[in-house]
């Protein structure tokens, strides 16, 4: 009799134990808290002022080359958009509409393709004025197909609003919105007074303002970012 209940036992036991260790169960047990998409939303200045220089190297593209690396660097799950704005018209009055006016897309809401996210930036350039209200109306464009997805607003700047926005009003309404957006900053080598409008702006936004006065700053600033991201 105590053989028979010793080996029923046992097999219980082996039972339980194949069934923890089987796939199914991992399964059951690593998915009860899975992660939330994310999605990536980077508007890049190409104002005129990105043009000038840093270490030897425009500011756009040195901006550009450590955004190219960021997104590189994302999660699996993530998905990226990036717009340009300032890249339209010039920065003299007789190019200020259309420079205020328009944002470009140059890589819709997608997971991050090497190739196609550098190649989107390829002959475009520092031009214009700086309208950082308008781009960020376009992320609330964005924001709108959000469905319990975290999304996160990085907004690369050497300056002011320049074209009557109220950039902290956007942000502000960004963070409201469906998806709680935040709005992170960095402001790259901009003359002083700029600052308060650009933490203002990320304070509206629940997010970060960081300061670059280097390529490598902001490089700094992206791997921190990316690791908050894989958290």
């Amino acid at each position: 009799m105590f053989k028979k209940v010793f080996t029923l036992v046992t097999l219980a036991v082996l039972t339980l134990s194949m069934s923890i260790s089987s796939p199914v169960f991992a399964e059951a047990t690593t998915d009860k808290n899975p992660k939330k998409d994310v999605r990536v939303t980077i508007l890049l200045d190409a104002s005129g002022s990105m043009a000038r220089k840093v270490d030897g190297e425009r500011k756009f593209d040195l901006a550009k080359q450590e955004v190219f690396k960021f997104a590189q660097s994302l999660p699996k799950n993530a998905q990226i958009r990036m717009s340009l704005f300032g890249s339209e018209g010039n920065n003299k009055n007789s190019g200020k509409a259309q420079s205020c006016e328009v944002i470009r897309g140059v890589y819709g809401v997608q997971p991050y393709e090497k190739q196609s996210f550098e190649n989107s930036l390829n002959g475009l350039g520092p031009n214009g004025w700086t309208p950082i209200a308008r781009a960020l109306e376009s992320a609330k464009q964005t924001d709108k197909q959000l469905n319990g997805t975290k999304h996160i607003v990085y907004l690369i700047t050497d300056g002011e609003e320049t074209c009557g926005g109220d950039p902290v009003k956007v942000a502000k309404q960004l963070h409201q919105s469906k998806g709680s957006t935040v709005v992170n900053v960095i402001g790259l080598d901009f003359n002083d007074g700029y600052e308060g409008q650009l933490m203002k702006v990320a304070k509206a936004g629940k997010g970060h303002y960081y300061q670059a006065s280097t390529g490598k700053e902001m490089g700094s600033i992206f791997t921190a970012e990316s690791l908050k991201l894989h958290e």
